[in-house]
């Protein structure tokens, strides 16, 4: 007598039910900068066939679990600092007998980490190895794991389904003050070793087709939009890794995207800000807010990240005031380096965002995320102290603090971000900034998120409470 069954066309065809998960570190950002999904789960559920029934929780909106109901698999992404979280997470649904995938960034570069987590791991881009997975499921032999090295590369940027998004998440239409995400582009050219977008995406720079970007914007606004006045539009988060690597591309999708009447922010390279055409192009095309990697104001530490002959301390001024008067805000993003950054440093950084009024400032500790080049380096050498993957949101000292003790150095960090957002500062920038209201509502949600992890620190620490940033 045979004991396996020939495979017959209903077991390999039949509906899957598939819970996807965005898990919430303990130490995640609380700002309001968030999209209305994450972009993994979205573009697995677009690629998904029609016939599987797909739903989302996302732990950033505070949706609750039920490890009781049953799927035929569970899927979860994590960035590393949610990854302690996705383990825990991933552990109790396996305690009542669900399978588990587990993906994303962290775990492509730590599947043997991840590994006792799950039944399946999944390494890298997951657009061509998701149909043979799901094919695998429904027959019942899903193997231990899937690496995007063993398919095809991806050279096209799969097109989001909002309306399929829509009805598997548990988000509503919104107003224009929330944004919902969308690729122009995927990929980036460049290899900067604290980013981990060369190592996972790769150097493919892909470019959404036209036709495909206008009906996606069109069907998200149907879904996920809420008119508030016959003149609000919605906001659109481009989440590409790198919008502009060509002046001719940048404008043809800047062109595209005025015909589609909405606003939207983008992370933007800063040598395109110094022609007065581009700026002119992004305002008309409806950009709010751009925000760029301006690293540092400090020569010496520019030099260091390979950025010191095209940035400078006069030159990030001059942009933000240039942008500033075609109405466009910029969102500076600076490294605090305790390598090569002194308190002295900080406090200059304080005063120059202060001076330069930059829309919504954001300071981050260095920090070697796995799967950049930086972790690899930082590695070899002994320099990460801390592998706590809680702690790796750059607001903790990770690495070895060699000029200053480590809970020093990151109080003084603390409580130097905080004192971008006094309340001087925030008066002076909404004052000064295009679009005062978003200024206004985006410094106060930063304020109440700082304030809350430096009065945590301090505590932890019982050190003294900083309070000369309290006052005007």
């Amino acid at each position: 007598m045979e004991t396996n069954a020939p495979e017959t066309p209903s077991s390999a065809s039949r509906p899957l039910s598939i819970l996807l998960i965005a898990p919430k570190g303990k130490k995640d950002s609380k700002t309001n900068q968030k999209p209305l999904f994450h972009m993994a789960l979205g573009v697995l559920i677009s690629i998904s066939p029609p016939e599987h029934h797909l739903e989302i929780i996302d732990e950033h909106f505070g949706d609750g679990i039920d490890y009781s109901k049953k799927y035929d698999f569970v899927a979860i992404t994590s960035r590393t600092i949610d990854a302690s979280r996705a383990y825990d997470i991933a552990d109790r649904f396996r305690q009542h007998g669900q399978k588990v995938i587990l993906g994303g960034l962290h775990v492509s570069f730590n599947p043997e980490e991840a590994a006792p987590h799950a039944d399946t791991i999944v390494s890298g881009e997951a657009e061509n190895l998701w149909g043979t997975l799901l094919e695998d499921a429904q027959l019942n032999r899903l193997k231990p794991s899937y690496d995007a090295k063993d398919f095809p590369p991806v050279t096209e940027i799969a097109p989001l389904d909002y309306r399929r998004i829509a009805a598997a998440s548990k988000r509503g239409k919104v107003d224009g003050t929330k944004s919902i995400p969308i690729y122009i582009t995927r990929g980036c050219p460049f290899t900067c070793s604290f980013c981990v977008t060369p190592n996972f995406t790769g150097k493919l720079y892909r470019t959404q087709k036209p036709e495909d970007l206008k009906r996606q914007i069109e069907e998200a606004k149907e879904m996920f939009f809420l008119q508030n006045g016959k003149k609000s539009k919605p906001w659109f988060m481009l989440c590409d890794e790198n919008l502009g690597i060509s002046k001719k591309r940048l404008w043809d999708a800047l062109d595209l995207l005025k015909e589609c009447n909405i606003n939207f922010s983008v992370f933007f390279s800063m040598n395109f800000l110094e022609d007065d055409e581009t700026v002119k192009k992004l305002v008309d095309a409806g950009c709010l807010m751009a925000m760029v990697g301006f690293e540092s104001i400090k020569q010496s530490t520019l030099e260091a990240y390979n950025k010191g002959h095209v940035n400078s301390a006069g030159k990030i001024a001059e942009v933000i005031e240039r942008c500033r008067r075609a109405g466009l805000n910029i969102q500076g993003n600076f490294l605090i380096n305790p390598d090569l950054d002194t308190y002295e440093d900080m406090d200059d950084l304080v005063e120059f965002i202060g001076k330069n009024n930059v829309f919504m400032p954001i300071m981050q500790i260095i920090t070697p995320y796995p799967g950049t080049t930086m972790y690899h380096e930082y590695k070899e050498k002994g320099l990460i102290t801390d592998e706590d993957w809680d702690k790796y949101n750059a607001m903790n000292l990770v690495i070895e603090s060699k000029k200053y003790p480590p809970v020093t150095f990151q109080h003084k960090f603390m409580t130097s971000y905080y004192g971008t957002y006094a309340w001087k500062k925030i008066i002076n920038r909404t004052r000064a900034n295009p679009y005062p209201a978003l200024n206004l509502i985006t410094s106060l949600a930063f304020r109440k998120n700082l304030q809350e992890q430096l009065r945590t620190f301090e505590a932890i620490h019982r050190l003294p409470k900083a309070r000369k940033f309290n006052i005007l």
